[in-house]
């Protein structure tokens, strides 16, 4: 089939360069102006002309105009042949080229897997990075200007000798925005928190659509109507002018009622332009984890990655198994060096403590498993605001992002540290633990009261754990959370019934301690399933970049 970017010297294929912003020819190796090139007729008032890959799998659709087939589904991570049909689409008014190279995103990848523990070692292997697809994806940019000054008055406490002196400042700041585009994505392949986890992407470069940058790349459909966001841009482009006003108080304190005051002074002078789709740059990898997929991202602009990154069990217990016995060890010469003893009954509280620790994040794990299956956190999943409102979907909580790589893994390490951090809790309190006891046996402290309050401080925490654990697991599965709170009495019952000797004591809690190391099992089994995400199943609908008007 004959190329739709012909090259003007030879006539092979052109492809378009991150990495010199010219299209290259892959025949004669010669670089062409993507600006200047007029290549064959693909584009025209009725849209541009494009072949469309249909998964049979999930139903995912992507778009090529000169490109090679597909082999895999980007969404789903399936083998399979894709069905393909040809379209005319319309097109956006705006594009971002691609910034980064293929080979570029992917050591922006491996530069963030590396710092992660637990990894499972198929998401770092070159067959899995290989399948790394450079996708234009659909985006809204809703178009904000405002023009005025914003006034408030900061304070600031500082202390001259013994009196306190407090300055007031009155500032004025000029808030004179022409063009302030806020960007969501117009897709519904695309989860929102995904989207807004790679932001920002430099839209100062930002370019009329221009069907010489797709080349070589893939595209996708917009599939999401522009309304559903309305709400959320505005209230995003309203929180940015307002910590740029309040950056301006130069280390000033402000109240909450002028905190306020800003927000609707900003609110009252902001004024909406209108929409316009764009086509943005990602790179885009799915990796299948069984009947479940992860995804991997990286903004084909600025190299912000975000990833989906399961934990690797066999690697956390092998680290969990060296830690105890270094533990173990340090604890064993502490009691030889210092000639203390463990009070046994002392360990019920700490058993107390671990299950419900283990029980609320259980909990928490829980819930975000069962909002991300059902897809409470992502507007655009549903197409359009009519699903939206008929389902409560709340709007979208973005966090200001404060460096260029990002990565659902330093965010949700949570997950991961939580089950390590267990480890580490463990050793702490254990010498935390063999101190006290060894300040107690040698009547260095009030042995009673030191003891009492040790025993209260954990009991109280342990059942403030499981409190708030019941409340927060509305739906979802309550496995870990269950078990956790079985451990939590046991551990109880065992440190009030008035067991015969120290061996009972010993074999009663090491069945509690066996009820732990179960619980860790599946808390990891359940966090695996929020790193994660159910093979997806697509129901194409929504709206159209080129109807992004209004």
């Amino acid at each position: 089939m004959a190329t739709m970017f012909p090259c003007p010297s030879c006539g092979g294929q052109l492809k378009f360069s991150p990495e010199r912003m010219q299209m290259l020819c892959s025949s004669c190796g010669q670089y062409t102006d993507p600006r200047a090139y007029k290549g064959n007729d693909i584009e025209n008032e009725a849209g541009i002309n494009t072949t469309i890959y249909t998964c049979p799998n999930c139903a995912g659709e992507i778009q090529v105009i000169d490109n090679d087939g597909m082999e895999f589904c980007p969404y789903c991570g399936t083998q399979t042949t894709m069905q393909e049909h040809f379209s005319k689409s319309g097109v956006p008014k705006y594009i971002l080229p691609f910034n980064l190279t293929k080979k570029e995103a992917r050591e922006k990848y491996l530069e963030e897997v590396k710092h992660i523990h637990f990894v499972p070692d198929g998401l770092n292997i070159d067959d899995n990075i290989d399948k790394l697809v450079g996708l234009y994806t659909p985006y809204y940019l809703y178009d904000y200007s405002s023009d005025g000054d914003v006034s408030f008055v900061g304070k600031k406490t500082s202390t001259s000798g013994d009196y306190e002196v407090t300055k007031e400042t009155q500032f004025n700041v000029r808030v004179d925005v022409d063009d302030m585009k806020v960007p969501f994505d117009a897709s519904q392949t695309f989860d929102d928190n995904v989207s807004g986890s790679i932001n920002p992407f430099p839209l100062k470069e930002l370019e009329k659509f221009n069907p010489n940058f797709l080349a070589g790349f893939f595209v996708e459909n917009s599939t999401v109507d522009k309304e559903i966001y309305v709400e959320d841009a505005l209230e995003e482009a309203q929180n940015s002018l307002c910590n740029k006003v309040k950056a301006k108080a130069d280390g000033y304190d402000l109240t909450s009622r002028e905190d306020e005051r800003i927000h609707n002074d900003v609110a009252s002078k902001l004024q909406y332009k209108g929409c316009e789709g764009a086509y943005l740059p990602v790179y885009f990898m799915t990796t299948r984890n069984y009947d479940r997929v992860s995804y991997s991202v990286i903004n084909g602009a600025s190299g912000a990655v975000y990833s989906d990154m399961p934990i690797d069990k066999r690697k956390m217990y092998a680290a969990a198994i060296g830690a105890s016995f270094a533990i173990f060890a340090v604890l064993f010469v502490l009691s030889l060096t210092f000639s203390f003893t463990y009070r046994i009954k002392n360990l019920c509280g700490f058993a107390a403590l671990v299950s419900s620790f283990i029980a609320y994040y259980g909990a928490k794990i829980a819930d975000g498993v069962y909002r991300r299956d059902n897809h409470l956190d992502d507007k655009g999943y549903f197409g359009s605001k009519d699903v939206v409102t008929s389902k409560n979907i709340k709007p979208i909580k973005k966090k200001a992002k404060k460096k260029i790589t990002k990565s659902s893994t330093k965010a949700a390490l949570s997950g991961a540290g939580a089950v390590v951090l267990f480890l580490i809790l463990k050793g702490g309190y254990a010498f935390i633990i063999a101190g006290i006891l060894y300040v107690i046996e040698n009547g260095r402290a009030v042995s009673n009261v030191l003891n009492v309050i040790l025993m209260l401080a954990m009991y109280i925490s342990s059942f403030v754990f499981i409190f708030k654990g019941f409340n927060v697991v509305k739906k979802g599965q309550k496995t870990v959370l269950m078990l956790g709170t079985f451990g939590w009495i046991a551990a109880i019952l065992i440190r009030i019934i008035n067991l015969p000797n120290d061996i009972i004591y010993y074999i009663a809690l090491a069945i509690v301690f066996a009820i732990i190391v179960f619980t860790i099992d599946c808390t990891v089994r359940e966090y695996n399933r929020l790193a994660t995400r159910p093979s997806p199943q697509f129901l194409k609908k929504g709206g159209k970049l080129e109807n992004a008007k209004g």
